[in-house]
């Protein structure tokens, strides 16, 4: 086919020379994952599409190669009226899985049966997948953010970091929720699970055109120099979610309708085993935030009471 490129503009083919992402792996990711395999001893010499780019190179030498990347990123960051009923549907099924694992969680109970139990909700709903293994974090591994063993029992008295959710038609959801397996915050977990929110809905609040990004975050921002943990504050606290759940592109300038975004900030304190984060997906709309994921309930008193509101599977009895 090398007869197709001959001089001229129609030199040019047109690919997607950045690196690959897929629902649980951004690009930056991908490229992370290339980059071990290519120092690993017995590795690929050029992994994943990057030989492929290289044969293309070597058999089409007329073709002068121009990045798409950029250019479908662009159209991916605003999402579609199909792709926004999809994320609403989703939001919907994910939501009702964490509830429903919520709901069920006992001390006792293994970290990998509150997977199961939402990964039930998901499939039975209709999706097709999950947007990320599920990150079911309690005690000494609540502080891990991509913790995704799950194999520990549960001791009365922890933290659980429960962070999952489905892949519907294509586009992801992310959604996290902290709790005490006991169903009862102490006073001082209870004080630091406030502050984590109270930053969540801060942040929040300034979703709107009009907005930047770097306004949301300064928001977000007050809340944890007033508590005197500005040290913990990491930017901003998410990333876009869609196709991928770390999306292309980064939050950062105008905020602009049809984008789709997480809210996450964290709040931990690793020497006593304790990581706060209350994670949602927020759809901006033209006349502001649309809180997809907000059918999990994320209100103090709401999660207490929806923990361990059903009784244990007969397995862990």
């Amino acid at each position: 086919m090398s007869f197709l490129f001959g001089n001229g503009a129609q030199n040019d083919l047109w690919l997607r020379l950045g690196f690959a992402d897929k629902p649980d792996g951004a690009r930056f990711e991908t490229g992370r994952d290339y980059a071990a395999e290519y120092n690993t001893p017995y590795g690929q010499n050029l992994p994943g599409d990057r030989d492929a780019l290289l044969k293309l190179r070597e058999r089409y030498p007329a073709a002068q190669f121009r990045d798409i990347t950029g250019t479908v990123d662009a159209m991916r960051n605003i999402k579609r009226p199909q792709e926004i009923e999809v994320l609403r549907r989703n939001g919907r099924i994910s939501a009702l899985g964490d509830e429903q694992a919520i709901k069920i969680a006992h001390p006792g109970m293994y970290e990998y049966q509150i997977e199961a139990e939402a990964e039930y909700v998901f499939r039975y709903a209709g999706a097709q997948g999950l947007a990320y293994p599920a990150i079911v974090g309690a005690g000494l591994h609540a502080n891990t953010w991509h913790y995704f063993f799950n194999r520990d029992k549960i001791a009365p008295g922890s933290i659980v970091v429960f962070d999952f959710a489905a892949d519907l038609d294509h586009m992801t959801m992310d959604i996290t929720r902290t709790f005490n397996i006991d169903g009862k915050f102490t006073p001082e977990q209870a004080k630091w699970y406030g502050v984590d929110l109270e930053c969540q809905k801060a942040v929040i609040d300034m979703l709107r055109p009009g907005n930047t990004y770097e306004q949301a975050a300064d928001a977000g921002k007050k809340v944890f120099e007033r508590e005197g943990i500005a040290a913990q504050w990491y930017g901003w606290p998410g990333h876009f979610v869609g196709l991928a759940t770390h999306d292309v592109m980064l939050p950062k300038g105008p905020i602009q309708a049809g984008q789709v975004v997480t809210v996450e900030p964290i709040v931990e304190f690793p020497d006593k085993h304790w990581h706060f984060r209350v994670e949602d997906t927020i759809l901006i709309t033209p006349n502001g935030p649309e809180v997809l994921s907000s059918a999990v309930p994320k209100e103090m008193t709401d999660v207490e009471k929806l923990v361990g509101s059903l009784p244990a599977p007969e397995a862990v009895k």
